[in-house]
C-alpha cells in the first residue's frame, strides 16, 4: 500500500513594500502575526531572497517550541539580531550593505499551511556608487496604447554581464518581480575615450490599462553589486469622450430655456395685472355715470308774480342700487 502524499497550501496575507537605505543605515523589518493555534504552536521564519538566486533561510522562531536562532551566514554575522515574542517576529540589520539589497519575506508555517506575511523589497544605495541606472520618472499613456520603459545603465569595465530585473509597486496590488532579463551586445555600448559602457535595457508594455499603471523599478546586478533606479510611474491619461460635449451644450441649451421660459411667465404675469388694473378703472368709471339720475322739476308758482320772478332749478340725484 502506498500513503497519498499530504498536500500544502501557501496563503497570501502579505504586506508588500520597499525600503529605501543608504550603505551604512540600520533599518528594522516588521512582521506581525496572530497565532492563532496557540496550543499546538506554529514556526515563523524570515528568508532572504537575492536576484537570481534562491530564498535563504535567516531565522526561525517558534514561542511553543521556545526557539528563536540564526542560521548559516547570518548567524556567523553580528549585523542580524532577532527581536521576537509571541507576535511580532522582527528582523534588525545593522550597518546595511549593497549585499543587503533584496527582497525579505516573513513566513509562518503551521502544519502543511504556509502563510507569507511580509514581503519588503530593501533597495540599499551606495554612497559612491560605480555604476548609474538611470529612468525617466514618469510615462503617459491611453488606455489600450502601448509603451516602452528604458533602463539606462552607465557601469565601469568589469567583467561579467548585467542581469535586469524589473520590479513593479502599484496600490492594487503587491510590489514584486515582473521580468528578468540578461544582457545582450546589441543593447551596450562601449567608449573608447572612457573606461565606461553604456546600456539601454527596454520593458514593452501593451495594451495598458488599469491594471499596469504603478511604478516600476529596475534592479540592474553588474559589477558584482545590484543597482536600483528610481522607478518610473505609469500613468493613464483619461480620453476626451464627445458626449462629454454633448451634454455640457444639452446642459447648457436648457438652461438658456429655462431662463427665457422665466423670463416670459414674468413678462405675461406684469401684463395681465396691467390689464386687470385697467379694466377694473374702467368699470368702475362706467359704473359712476350709469349710476347719475337726472330729473327736471317744475314749480307753478300760486301767482303771476312769483310766476315772473321764478326760476326753474335743476336736481341731480345720485341712485346707488343695494346688492
Amino acid at each position: 500500500m502506498f500513503s497519498s502524499p499530504v498536500s500544502s497550501q501557501v496563503n497570501l496575507h502579505e504586506t508588500s513594500h520597499f525600503l529605501f537605505a543608504t550603505v551604512g543605515d540600520s533599518i528594522t523589518l516588521t512582521c506581525y502575526y496572530e497565532d492563532k493555534n496557540k496550543v499546538l504552536g506554529a514556526m515563523q521564519y524570515w528568508y532572504k531572497e537575492s536576484l537570481g538566486t534562491k530564498p535563504t533561510r535567516i531565522s526561525s522562531f517558534s514561542k511553543y517550541y521556545q526557539t528563536k536562532s540564526l542560521h548559516g551566514e547570518f548567524n556567523q554575522s553580528h549585523r542580524f539580531t532577532l527581536d521576537a515574542d509571541h507576535e511580532n517576529n522582527n528582523l534588525n540589520i545593522k550597518h546595511v550593505q549593497m549585499s543587503d539589497s533584496a527582497v525579505y519575506l516573513c513566513i509562518t508555517c503551521f502544519l502543511h499551511n504556509v502563510d507569507i506575511i511580509e514581503s519588503v523589497t530593501l533597495i540599499v544605495k551606495s554612497l559612491s556608487p560605480t555604476a548609474e541606472v538611470r529612468q525617466s520618472p514618469h510615462e503617459d499613456t491611453e488606455p489600450g496604447h502601448s509603451v516602452t520603459l528604458n533602463c539606462n545603465v552607465q557601469t565601469e569595465s568589469c567583467e561579467g554581464e548585467h542581469r535586469v530585473h524589473w520590479f513593479k509597486q502599484s496600490e492594487e496590488s503587491a510590489a514584486g518581480l515582473l521580468y528578468i532579463k540578461g544582457s545582450s551586445s546589441d543593447q551596450c555600448e562601449s567608449n573608447t575615450d572612457s573606461p565606461t559602457k553604456s546600456c539601454v535595457y527596454k520593458l514593452p508594455i501593451h495594451n495598458v490599462s488599469s491594471e499596469q499603471t504603478g511604478t516600476y523599478y529596475c534592479a540592474v546586478a553588474a559589477c558584482g553589486q545590484v543597482l536600483f533606479g528610481n522607478g518610473t510611474r505609469i500613468t493613464i491619461k483619461c480620453e476626451e469622450d464627445p458626449r462629454i460635449y454633448i451634454l455640457s451644450g444639452a446642459l447648457v441649451f436648457s438652461s438658456l430655456l429655462v431662463l427665457l421660459l422665466a423670463l416670459a411667465v414674468c413678462i405675461m404675469k406684469r401684463k395681465l395685472n396691467w390689464l386687470c388694473r385697467t379694466s377694473s378703472n374702467t368699470n368702475a368709471g362706467e359704473q359712476e355715470v350709469n349710476s347719475l339720475h337726472y330729473a327736471a322739476l317744475s314749480v307753478h308758482p300760486s301767482s303771476r308774480r312769483q310766476r315772473v320772478t321764478a326760476q326753474t332749478d335743476c336736481v341731480y340725484s345720485s341712485v346707488h342700487p343695494h346688492d
